[in-house]
């Protein structure tokens, strides 16, 4: 116990001791994963908790009752610049509360580094002879580039997230820890963070939700000792249904805004669903960027498939993004294998 403890401290006060800068990005690959269903509709699940990948927004979102899920998406960004995975799954076995398990992966190739290209040797042409302009970081007269100095690199990160959840009368309270593996043109580093997560419903067909995301602040530490830490976010979230009487038509409104500690600007999301008679549903979004998206999805008793379309947003060029996923009951699934067998 004590060489543990000696352990822990030792980890903690290198954290503190070591090189450290306070960061807003680098767990965008939490923020940009989903399935279809998710990226349709903006990613504005803080309170809606219908498919199994909405505990990446809030951990309280566990459904032991969930018909189907098993989710697994394949998503290409930007033109197919950026490609991606996200699989989920649940165990509920052995264990009193419910597990969540979602696993993410993230590659962008063949990225330019161009930091050798400019030969910043000065007006005269020559290296070394710091005349006018040499060294400045400027293409400046009688300076010029060399393509050939044009070296290529790779990017790719995977992620691990777990959650669980507790009803507490009429609240539900979730907890998630989250992990990261990134590595950016043979620079390697690793990161964990916690997030928290709340929901009810306060009248009928409605739910509130709010998460606490890195609410103990999120750390990732590369490989040459520099650690980036992550400030804390509060989301809040709104779910509402809609029935028509005597039509198998439902309406799903969701809007949810999005509060960075220390920053006074906030981000918000809209999503809304149209679904005939649970089997067809239209969807249309607008995520915390401004990028608006559509879908639809097609559902079956133990299957369904998500569709999601991002145009290119506009004067940016970046080219658009698609993403297609499907649910399943892994029960219905084994029985088929079995069949075939």
């Amino acid at each position: 116990m004590n060489k543990i403890f000696l352990f822990i401290t030792y980890i903690i006060f290198s954290f503190i001791y070591a090189e450290s800068i306070w960061v807003n990005y680098g767990w965008e690959i939490f923020d940009n994963a989903g399935d279809g269903r998710a990226l349709s509709l903006g990613n504005s699940l803080t309170a809606d908790g219908s498919s199994p990948i909405s505990v990446l927004w809030n951990p309280a979102h566990q459904d032991t009752q969930r018909i189907l899920p098993f989710s697994y998406g394949h998503q290409n960004r930007f033109a197919g610049l950026v490609s991606s995975d996200v699989l989920v799954f649940s165990y509920n076995k052995k264990i009193k509360t419910p597990l969540s398990i979602v696993i993410l992966r993230e590659a962008v190739s063949n990225i330019p580094d161009t930091r050798d290209l400019l030969l910043d040797w000065g007006a005269d042409g020559m290296p070394g002879t710091m005349d006018f302009g040499e060294a400045n970081g400027v293409l400046d007269e009688g300076e010029r580039l060399d393509f050939e100095k044009i070296k290529y690199f790779n990017q790719s990160q995977w992620a691990l997230h777990l959650s669980t959840a507790k009803k507490i009368k009429n609240f539900t309270l979730g907890i998630a820890a989250k992990s990261l593996f990134h590595n950016l043109g043979g620079y390697n580093g690793n990161g964990f963070g916690f997030d928290i997560g709340a929901k009810f419903s306060p009248w009928k067909n409605g739910t509130l939700g709010m998460t606490f995301n890195h609410f103990t602040t999120s750390w990732f530490i590369w490989d040459n000792g520099t650690v980036e830490r992550t400030l804390p976010n509060l989301n809040c979230g709104l779910t509402q249904i809609y029935k028509l009487s005597n039509k198998p038509i439902d309406l799903r409104f969701n809007g949810g805004i999005t509060k960075i500690i220390g920053y006074k600007k906030a981000l918000y999301n809209l999503g809304f669903e149209l679904s005939y008679n649970s089997k067809f549903q239209i969807r249309l979004g607008r995520n915390n960027n401004g990028f608006i998206s559509t879908g639809i999805g097609l559902i079956w008793s133990r299957f369904s498939i998500d569709y999601a379309y991002r145009p290119s947003p506009s004067y940016t060029g970046f080219g658009s993004s698609q993403l297609i996923s499907f649910r399943l009951d892994p029960n219905w699934l084994k029985s088929k294998i079995i069949s075939l067998l």
